[in-house]
């Protein structure tokens, strides 16, 4: 009887091990993510840089377009901040504005190497930056600033979201799981 029961809780055991996964934070912290500036539209590079997100900003731009990697696009100081589940953008003085064009401005990818996002909350002050300017797929995010002009302390934080929704596999194996201490429970009743 006793066996039985261990071999039930070694069941449950396993089945919240495999779903576990599903349910946990997803996390940039310790991944390589691209930053390339866009210009004159979505499909040319004007500059890039594969930063590894940790603590602090991954890029800081003195402006006047000094320095290597996106830096040599900035004409006003600015940096460039990822957390654990955020992108952010902040302008460290406002002297000059994104080019007017098809597209000017960022493209953040290899995000889904921290997980599987779902959606995104935007959060700026940037006076005409919304929604309709970001395009989000799992693994790419790209923001665009065309015509925006920056004022000293302006910034934009993107948060990626992930579904609390575990996948079809994992389920399976917990009602297994489940269904195996049914089964156990019915035969000491008995």
């Amino acid at each position: 009887m006793t066996s039985r029961i261990s071999r039930a809780l070694t069941a449950c055991a396993l089945a919240a091990v495999a779903v576990a996964p599903a349910f946990a934070a997803n996390d940039l912290t310790g991944t390589s993510v691209d930053v390339n500036w866009l210009f004159p539209d979505a499909a040319h590079s004007v500059a890039d840089q594969t930063v590894v997100v940790g603590a602090g900003p991954e890029i800081q731009c003195a402006g006047g377009t000094v320095g290597t990697g996106l830096c040599t696009q900035f004409v006003d100081g600015a940096s460039i901040d990822l957390g654990a589940r955020t992108l952010a953008l902040s302008i460290d003085s406002g002297t000059s504005s994104w080019t007017n064009s098809t597209f000017n401005g960022y493209a953040f990818s290899g995000l889904s190497a921290g997980g599987a996002w779902t959606g995104y909350t935007l959060s700026t002050d940037f006076a005409g930056l919304n929604a309709s300017r970001i395009t989000f797929s799992p693994d790419e995010v790209t923001v665009n600033m065309t015509g925006i002009a920056p004022v000293a302390g302006q910034s934009f934080t993107i948060t990626l979201l992930t579904s609390a929704v575990p996948e079809p596999g994992n389920v399976a194996l917990l009602l297994a799981g489940l269904g195996a201490l049914a089964c156990i429970a019915r035969r000491r009743r008995a």
